[in-house]
């Protein structure tokens, strides 16, 4: 039996990057900074990333961003784990993990979606902040 409990959803999305689980989410704040960085909003940065149409930015800004969100880094150390592991590494290693955050924050991620085998970077957290200030862009290089 579906309780309301089973269909609620999540914008959190869990998944391993630089050698460790770490959690992504996309608030507020982030969501209006990844809009102004990627010249488009949040439906058009989606629909870039599904269709694979997607700009450096569109991959780059979110994965940063979602884990600014996540709670996971400061500002400073998600730019430098970026530059490291998106910036010099080749984009398919990466869309898919931006692809993942967009689909939490569009989709929302279920608790019966967490229960499914292999399922295991999606997790609720209840705790997630609602909402963020913006954040100052890092000075592009």
């Amino acid at each position: 039996m579906e309780t309301s409990e089973t269909r609620a959803a999540t914008t959190v999305h869990y998944a391993v990057f630089g050698g460790r689980r770490r959690r992504f989410c996309l608030r507020i704040g982030e969501i209006g900074e990844l809009e102004d960085l990627c010249s488009a909003g949040v439906g058009a940065i989606w629909r870039r990333l599904a269709l694979l149409e997607f700009r450096h930015a569109d991959i780059r800004e979110t994965i940063r961003l979602g884990l600014i969100g996540g709670g996971e880094m400061q500002p400073g150390a998600a730019e430098a784990l970026v530059s490291r592991l998106v910036d010099a590494r080749p984009l398919a290693e990466s869309v898919d993990l931006a692809v993942a955050i967009m689909r939490a924050l569009i989709e929302g991620v279920t608790e019966e979606a967490k229960r499914a085998p292999g399922k295991e970077t999606a997790e609720s957290a209840p705790d997630a902040p609602e909402t963020s200030p913006p954040i100052s862009s890092p000075a592009q290089s």
